[in-house]
């Protein structure tokens, strides 16, 4: 593989804690943007104890500390078990692994602690257990380095919008509806640092949840229970009267 492309494995758990995404990608150098191939994509159902455990560890009022180191070691076993068994599959040879970790607790504004005013996150998913099993170097913790470079750690895809759907005449606006929903704004003819990316609000892990308590179902696959019923406009306006939506962007949001 020359130096001027890689292919890399992309792993994916959100907000809705429902499994894992693995996303093989040929990236290549080009003249304005890198140019991407997807060769391969699979995805992987978290165990239903696992994914008990996550949501349980979302900004969990008690939880132990060895809980917590567990459930980290863990999630990192599930994200190189998931990227071995796509690997296997479509007999690709990885030179980079991508993984930004499970969400578990997510502030994005400035609050007071221990006399110092800082924003922060925590994502789990132990990196090394990855790169022990697949020996392949792991890039991760991708929120936080956005934070500290001033950004709200979230959303991650405005690159990957950029490098996608750019173009030099038409504006476009993408809206991906994940755990939490989010939207990515790029200009006609923009340069990268003009597109603008904010959370927009929640998304599936809402739906997922209401899909489960009033439907017995894990998920509304295709929208199928929402075609089917009518938007109830006074409880949607209330909805919108959250502070949230009338914040200016960039804004983030997560479970809390």
């Amino acid at each position: 593989m020359s130096a001027k492309t890689m292919i890399v494995a992309g792993i994916m758990s959100g907000t809705s804690a429902d499994g894992i995404d693995v996303a093989i990608v040929r990236i290549a150098a080009g003249k304005e943007r890198p140019k991407l191939t997807l060769l391969a994509h699979e995805g992987f159902g978290f165990p239903a104890a696992l994914r008990r455990a996550v949501l349980a560890a979302m900004n969990a009022a008690s939880t132990s500390t060895a809980e917590l180191a567990r459930l980290n070691w863990r999630l990192g076993l599930a994200y190189a078990e998931a990227v071995s068994a796509t690997v296997e599959r479509h007999s690709v040879r990885l030179d980079l692994i991508g993984c930004h970790g499970q969400t578990l607790y997510h502030q994005p504004r400035a609050q007071s602690y221990m006399g110092r005013r800082f924003s922060c996150t925590w994502q789990a998913g132990e990196a090394a257990a990855i790169a022990a099993a697949l020996g392949v170097p792991v890039v991760s913790n991708f929120r936080p380095a956005d934070m500290l470079a001033g950004g709200q750690g979230a959303p991650l895809v405005p690159l990957l919008d950029y490098v996608l759907f750019a173009d030099g005449r038409r504006g476009r606006v993408l809206q991906n509806i994940g755990g939490i929903a989010n939207l990515t704004a790029i200009p006609a003819g923009a340069a990268a640092d003009r597109v603008m990316a904010f959370d927009t609000g929640p998304g599936n892990m809402v739906i997922d949840a209401l899909a489960q308590e009033l439907f017995g179902k894990s998920f509304d696959r295709n929208g199928a229970l929402a075609a089917e019923g009518t938007v109830i406009a006074p409880v949607l306006e209330a909805a919108l009267r959250n502070p949230y939506f009338q914040m200016e962007p960039p804004r983030t949001a997560g479970r809390e």
